[in-house]
């Protein structure tokens, strides 16, 4: 077996057999992979406490041909604020849950990485801003991943900003008022264009954003449509 060593982020982990644990780590350079910690659950272990959900360490790895296997650990940042508000908690655990469904192993991403690195930190920073960032991190994993178009535009006239648009979700179609009737998942010009702001800024702009009635109507609806979008591509 080979060694190595690899920064990166605990997104998931189980149990495994009586003193065991796999954990997926989220790297930047080898995308998420499966790492096998022996022993790990033991009470004497001195990584335990480094092999923490959201974790973002070094990690020692021995590399087989089929597995990775955990030698040592070090911490580089545990984002104790996130640990010690439990909307934060909340969040992180459902951001993590997402990306870990939605990815495969052994495929490398380095956006990724940084677009969680990133989302902790501000997290971490901002937890008072733990909807919109959670949004923004919704929207931007599933651009990154080809699960979600570029651009909002009606199938059947080409009107980019309507009064409003309608998602149809069995069409996976958007359409302007004036070409369909049908009911379906209203975007308003006011949610299009925060769709437009969270999908092309870095994610820390978000945190700038007022929070208002209008913001509120936006987000709404936004979350319709991204619920459902991550609904049809999750797997439980």
């Amino acid at each position: 077996m080979r060694t190595l060593k690899l920064d990166g982020i605990i997104v998931f982990k189980k149990d495994f057999g009586e003193q065991d644990r796999i954990f997926h780590i989220l790297t930047e350079s080898d995308g998420k992979i499966e790492v096998v910690a022996k022993n790990v659950r033991n009470g004497s272990s001195k990584r335990a406490g480094h092999m923490e959900l959201f974790n973002y360490g070094t990690f020692f790895l021995y590399k087989s041909p089929n597995h990775y296997y955990l030698n040592q650990c070090e911490t580089i940042n545990e984002f104790p604020k996130i640990k010690n508000s439990l909307e934060a908690i909340n969040t992180t655990y459902f951001a993590t849950e997402i990306l870990d469904k939605l990815t495969e192993t052994n495929s490398p991403h380095e956006e990724l990485f940084h677009l969680m690195k990133d989302f902790l930190k501000l997290l971490s920073d901002n937890p008072f801003k733990s909807k919109i960032l959670l949004m923004t991190f919704k929207i931007q994993l599933l651009k990154e991943l080809g699960l979600l178009p570029d651009l909002i535009v009606c199938e059947k006239c080409g009107e980019k900003l309507a009064p409003e648009m309608k998602f149809i979700p069995e069409e996976h179609h958007f359409y302007c008022s004036h070409c369909i009737a049908r009911n379906g998942i209203t975007l308003s010009p006011n949610a299009i264009k925060l769709f437009y702001f969270l999908s092309r800024n870095h994610i820390g702009e978000s945190t700038r954003i007022k929070q208002d009635k209008n913001l509120d109507e936006s987000m709404a609806q936004l979350i319709t449509l991204i619920d459902f979008y991550l609904e049809n591509n999750i797997t439980y």
